[in-house]
């Protein structure tokens, strides 16, 4: 299995494995390595190119506004750049969003649509388990940076970008409060990406409302490609966001015909689950149309 770390043109990408081409995409916050854990169990027969998104660690950001375009057509850059003409694809959480968008701007590029723990739901309007208290000024911050676009951004940055000083911090404790918090197992896998987790920036701010603005809902009723969507319940971890997904399945599962289902007993990370199962996404891979 080879592992290879490249920087090219705008892109940052640690490549795993050898085959067929995935694209792997992470959450905010986190840098392409968030993806690991699947990239390694597929070493034999694809090979992973796990990429820090635009402005979120090491990938140059989105010139101008964030809009769904723009964001597709970033996408389609790393592709043209690899001579890839088909891809499948694997992204959790803002990294989903990215790839489910591009999968509806070029469905002809398409072969696989992994998401994790994204796509059934919206972005949540005011988005308090992200940015707490900021998050009922986010509505009121999306509309003045269409308005305004980037000289209001690096204003805005400050309030998003303020952390402890690092030196301060035990990382084991850090790491252990994560899992607890998120009922995931404290693995390799997770400190490995918690250790890389990138810094925030006007960049990744610019990405951020972008997202915000996207109906994950309606994309994904319009994908053309097989998806296979892994979904945390909360059940017995978060009440609301239990009764928001238990709601917005039964919702999707009405408008959906050319998506799987497959529910976990867990929080947000999916993918780090106990019960995620790498098994029958690696069946769902080599399946054929």
């Amino acid at each position: 299995m080879k592992e290879i770390d490249t920087i090219a043109d705008h892109y940052y990408v640690q490549k795993t494995g050898q085959g067929k081409s995935i694209i792997f995409l992470p959450a905010g916050g986190f840098s392409g390595n968030e993806g690991l854990n699947i990239a390694e169990y597929l070493g034999c027969g694809y090979e992973t190119h796990m990429i820090d998104l635009p402005g979120f660690g090491r990938s140059k950001g989105i010139e101008g506004t964030a809009t769904p375009l723009e964001m597709a057509k970033w996408v389609k850059g790393y592709l043209d750049q690899e001579g890839i003409e088909t891809v499948i694809l694997i992204g959790h959480s803002m990294g989903g969003a990215i790839l489910l968008n591009f999968a509806v701007h070029y469905p002809e590029r398409v072969n696989r649509l992994i998401l994790l723990d994204q796509g059934h739901k919206r972005f949540p309007r005011v988005p308090v388990s992200e940015f707490g208290a900021f998050a009922y000024v986010f509505p009121f911050l999306n509309v003045c940076v269409r308005l305004f676009g980037r000289h209001l951004l690096k204003r805005v940055e400050r309030l998003f970008s303020m952390e402890d000083d690092p030196e301060s911090k035990n990382f084991d404790e850090e790491a252990e409060q994560f899992c607890q918090r998120f009922s995931i197992p404290d693995t390799t896998y997770v400190r490995t990406a918690l250790k890389s987790q990138p810094m925030f920036s006007v960049e990744a701010l610019n990405l951020m409302f972008g997202y915000y603005n996207l109906n994950l809902p309606g994309l994904l009723g319009q994908v053309e490609a097989p998806v296979y969507l892994v979904y945390g319940t909360f059940e017995g971890i978060d009440k609301k966001e239990f009764i928001s997904t238990r709601k917005a399945i039964r919702k999707m599962k009405r408008k959906t015909d050319s998506v799987i289902y497959r529910s976990l007993n867990s929080g947000h990370y999916v993918h780090w689950s106990n019960s995620f199962d790498l098994d029958e996404l690696k069946v769902f891979l080599d399946s054929s149309h």
